[in-house]
């Protein structure tokens, strides 16, 4: 079986709002991201979010697989430097499973039970190197984590492992392009063996209130194992 590579156009909708902010002195999500580059804050915010994001399709199979996620996103902000954790709550349907953040299904699949639960948590930090200075975007380096708290029929059972360099620009008020690169380790069940690869994802995020952000994103992985379709 030759490998593919995995490419998916989710869309995000955020809606964020501030649960304390005070007065002492910014992927598993990209576009309340680029919101806190957009709106930098020199006093500690953190904040609470929640949204919704849907992925479908083929996947190599003659079935589809579906995948809604409800995350509930913890951040917090202090000058440059911004920590999230993430907890999704997932529903899938079809042969596909969740792998480094995409969809795969093992080949001849075509099994469509359905499933839910709690997801993998997400830990993630990110420190802004520089600030949009004229026609140069802001730039920002990154890690995250995952952890194993899903099911093994959800995720994979096991810890991964990235790092992210991203960029963002303003177009006009309130509205934002931003992408990033990185490379990830994923962690392999005993089933089969995962490959580590390069990621990368884009998008435009449009904020017309403070605490209101709307994105529509893309992201690329590399081929997670040869065998395995995305």
């Amino acid at each position: 079986m030759s490998k593919r590579s995995l490419f998916a156009i989710p869309f995000a909708l955020l809606l964020s709002t501030t649960a304390m902010a005070e007065s002492n002195s910014n992927t598993t999500r990209d576009t309340s991201d680029a919101a806190a580059i957009a709106a930098p804050a020199d006093a500690t915010e953190i904040e609470l979010a929640t949204g919704a994001d849907y992925s479908a399709g083929h996947y190599g199979e003659l079935v589809d697989s579906t995948v809604w996620s409800i995350p509930l996103d913890l951040k917090i902000r202090s000058g440059r430097f911004r920590a999230q954790a993430t907890l999704p709550y997932v529903f899938m349907t079809g042969p596909g499973q969740l792998v480094g953040g995409v969809i795969v299904s093992n080949p001849g699949s075509t099994t469509t039970t359905s499933r839910s639960g709690i997801g993998d948590v997400s830990l993630s930090a990110a420190y802004l190197l520089t600030n949009e200075r004229g026609a140069l975007p802001a730039i920002e380096l990154g890690g995250s984590v995952k952890l194993p708290t899903a099911k093994t029929t959800i995720g994979t059972g096991e810890t991964d492992f990235s790092i992210t360099a991203s960029a963002y620009k303003t177009l006009a008020p309130g509205v934002m392009l931003f992408g990033s690169l990185g490379y990830s380790w994923l962690g392999s069940p005993a089933q089969y063996q995962l490959e580590n690869g390069i990621t990368a994802s884009g998008g435009l995020n449009y904020g017309p209130a403070p605490n209101q952000n709307y994105g529509v994103s893309f992201a690329y992985r590399e081929p997670v194992a040869s065998g395995l379709k995305g």
